[in-house]
């Protein structure tokens, strides 16, 4: 009887022996181990899966991926069927290079939520990092019919729009960063993205309008300028890229861009030929004063002049385009006095437009 109740007792302990490393097998120790080790500052413990997934987005967003990580599977942990936190954790992964394992996460969270248009978008990333281009379009075909809201649908009429310019599929790029740009016009990126497409087409002077609303949106942004300056020196505006290329310059520096957003229309039937920056090529430059009222002031920095110089070298235009207010002045005086050489050009004399420039 006792060698018969051990028999059992060894086959019940085998059993659940075997059991347990199923469970183990099925459920990481992730599962019983709390994943989040991490705190912010003044705010409390997250309790629910939600908040987790909140944490986690915070993290994301400061650039803390392990804090993000954990915050993210402690969501996970707490409910194995949270869509959220499966995306939430896939977000993470792509950010950290870990492609498949974020395709698996993303493929989760779409088999737990089917219709959620955002985890489409986020996945079509992952698809396009890892070459599956045609998975990546039909996850954006898909994220654009379920996304609900306007600024959603336009980042993914944008991210579909940046894999047809990758295909030379051209004309389609056009039309979905249109569609992106009606649907979320304040974005400068929008702009900048379609003023690419237009430079590969040829259209410049399409392009250079999208580059110009991008830099009226966030004037501040240098590549912006760049782009622009491309763009104008394509058409021959030599006069125009140099003053973007100012620009760029002076917010490199910290200081305020050398022009404002509005750009002078681009003519390839200008009668003006483009000099550049003038200042080597006169022959005579008197140096501006330095204003009582400015040196008071203490007013400081470049001053930049465009001028037009006519056929025998003399300056009938003048006009200042950046610098401190209390220089401008002095600075456009100046240039009405330089002289320069006559251009000759294909046996003619022409007019040249280009920049001076002063610094105090």
């Amino acid at each position: 009887m006792k060698t018969r109740l051990r028999s059992r007792d060894r086959i019940s302990f085998l059993f659940g022996l075997s059991f347990l490393i199923a469970i183990l097998a099925c459920n990481p120790v992730a599962r019983f181990t709390k994943q989040y080790k991490c705190t912010v500052q003044d705010k409390p413990e997250p309790k629910t899966p939600y908040e987790y997934v909140n944490r986690g987005v915070e993290h994301m967003n400061a650039g803390e991926l392990d804090c993000a990580m954990g915050a993210c599977s402690e969501a996970i942990r707490l409910d194995s069927r949270f869509a959220a936190g499966y995306a939430c954790r896939g977000s993470v992964l792509n950010s950290k290079d870990e492609y498949s394992r974020a395709l698996k996460d993303y493929d989760y969270a779409l088999s737990l939520q089917t219709e959620n248009g955002d985890f489409y978008y986020s996945r079509a990333g992952v698809h396009d990092h890892l070459g599956n281009t045609d998975q990546a379009l039909a996850d954006l075909a898909k994220a654009i019919e379920l996304i609900s809201s306007e600024g959603g649908r336009s980042f993914a009429l944008s991210r579909r729009a940046h894999i047809f310019q990758k295909q030379g599929k051209l004309a389609e790029a056009v039309a979905d960063y249109t569609e992106a740009i009606r649907l979320k016009p304040e974005f400068a990126y929008h702009h900048k993205n379609r003023g690419d497409v237009y430079v590969e087409t040829g259209d410049y002077n399409r392009a250079i309008g999208d580059y110009s609303e991008a830099i009226k949106l966030d004037p501040k942004n240098e590549y912006f300028y760049s782009v622009r300056a491309e763009a104008y020196r394509a058409l021959g505006r030599e006069d125009l890229a140099d003053r973007d290329e100012l620009s760029v310059q002076s917010l490199k520096a910290g200081g305020t861009p050398e022009q404002t957003w509005i750009a002078e229309p681009p003519s390839s039937k200008t009668k003006v030929i483009s000099g550049g920056i003038l200042n080597t090529k006169a022959v005579s430059l008197p140096q501006p004063p330095y204003p009582p009222i400015a040196r008071a002031a203490k007013a400081a920095g470049r001053v930049v002049v465009q001028v037009v110089v006519d056929e025998n070298g003399k300056v009938i235009s003048a006009h200042g385009v950046s610098g401190h207010p209390l220089l401008q002045a002095a600075c456009v005086a100046a240039a009405r006095e330089a002289r320069f050489e006559p251009t000759i050009l294909s046996g003619q004399p022409v007019k040249v437009r280009g920049l001076l420039t002063y610094d105090f």
